[in-house]
């Protein structure tokens, strides 16, 4: 009788193809090389290397973009790990909530599903920004503006060749425009020209979530602080008022505040 050693998996064929949230739970999803589906909820580091250095080699548009803003390619596990243990969960529990509340009146042109999915991998780029940047605890400079700003762009790219749906990158990569095009990056031409409800959904959700959060520049905000500042972008034609009422009503039913 032989003993024969398991093969050792192909640590470079690991992909992260989606996300999926369970009991209020936030899991990334992972693929290896014989086809098995793995959740993780962004603790495991080597995971996550294996999976972001897959990505990297599959389009070296993302070098492209790191090296035209002189960023030396760095994976921050930390970063996902932070993200997957709060923002990006509440994130979608809001997108969730607005998007039933705008549903039960109108018939939106894209599935609760993309909403929740785009809204948990929405700020995957932000793996590659530099720290010193990205939990700088003052004002960020003209420079570090710029850089904080392709996250989203590098979010798109990491996840272009991996399986995800086309109306998920989407999301994810035009999740800080605006109603008023005045966000980033600027629409591709063969996108429509009114910002989809989807894509409002996602950045509102982000925005209102950030607010609610301590940061290291800033505490975190209060409800009414939170909504204030998101009515103040109304008034500017940012946010479509009929998103904000739904933020509203969802706020006023399951944001506790604290």
């Amino acid at each position: 009788m032989f003993l024969v050693h398991p093969a050792k998996e192909n640590k470079k064929d690991v992909k992260l193809f989606g996300a999926v949230q369970i009991s209020d739970t936030a899991f990334l999803v992972y693929k290896n090389s014989d086809g098995r589906v793995m959740l993780k909820t962004g603790g495991d580091e080597k995971l996550q290397k294996k999976a972001v250095k897959n990505m990297l080699e599959k389009n070296p548009a993302v070098k492209r973009l790191l090296d035209k803003y002189r960023i030396r390619p760095s994976i921050n596990t930390k970063t996902l790990k932070e993200l997957a243990g709060g923002h990006m969960n509440e994130t979608c529990n809001i997108a969730k909530g607005v998007y039933e509340i705008l549903a039960s009146s109108c018939e939106p042109e894209i599935d609760e599903a993309t909403v929740k999915e785009a809204s948990m991998l929405h700020d995957l780029g932000k793996i590659l920004i530099p720290s010193k940047i990205l939990n700088k605890p003052a004002r960020l400079n003209k420079k570090e503006r710029e850089i904080m700003n392709i996250h989203s762009t590098l979010g798109y790219e990491l996840l272009k060749n991996q399986g995800v749906r086309k109306e998920i990158l989407n999301l994810i990569k035009y999740h800080h425009q605006n109603l008023n095009k005045s966000g980033y990056p600027d629409f591709e031409e063969d996108l429509p020209q009114n910002l989809p409800l989807g894509m409002q959904i996602v950045s509102i959700a982000d925005k209102y979530s950030a607010l609610r959060e301590a940061r290291v520049y800033r505490r975190k905000l209060s409800r009414i602080e939170a909504l204030l500042i998101l009515y103040k972008e109304v008034r500017e034609g940012k946010i479509h008022n009929s998103v904000y009422k739904a933020l509203v009503k969802y706020a006023s039913i399951y944001d506790e505040e604290v």
